[in-house]
């Protein structure tokens, strides 16, 4: 696969920006403004791990074409048509890096697994008043549903 093709790939394999209709599928009832929050917080987490198997399986060289590709699908076709709620990418950027060396650091220092790095997530949905602690097992079952890491490794493991 080209770089483009492993971006569209990757694309393709990350899930929809999830909606309140999702949440309640899962238990958790909440306003379409909210359900925004926890979806941008969802594809933070999945970037994470695409960003991690990006690093893991592909050339140095090849790795910023792949990711410009990558966040510019997501771009066009979930922030600009507004399923990630208010804002633009470049103001989501501080946070995603934020959050992709938080996890980073919880994975290479503490050795926090797939399933940790999900309930860490839920756990800062609920610090930040997205969610309330009664959801917190609610959302740690969608977020290990919602950000297949094992399956990104695999898609790039055909790539360049």
């Amino acid at each position: 696969m080209t770089p483009t093709e492993a971006a569209a790939a990757l694309f393709k394999t990350m899930p929809q920006p999830i909606t309140s209709s999702q949440l309640e599928e899962y238990g958790v009832e909440t306003s379409d403004s909210t359900a925004q929050h926890i979806a941008r917080e969802i594809l933070s987490l999945n970037l994470y791990w695409v960003l991690a198997a990006i690093d893991a399986h592909i050339p140095l060289k090849y790795r910023a074409a792949l990711k410009e590709q990558l966040f510019e699908s997501i771009q066009k076709a979930w922030w600009e048509s507004g399923q990630l709620g208010q804002g633009t990418w470049g103001e989501h950027q501080p946070e995603l890096n934020e959050r992709c060396e938080h996890y980073a650091r919880l994975v290479d220092q503490e050795g926090i697994s797939h399933m940790g790095i999900c309930a860490e997530t839920a756990s800062l949905m609920e610090d930040r008043g997205i969610t309330s602690s009664e959801d917190r097992s609610k959302l740690l079952v969608l977020l290990i549903d919602y950000a297949p890491a094992s399956e990104y490794g695999r898609i790039l493991d055909k790539a360049v």
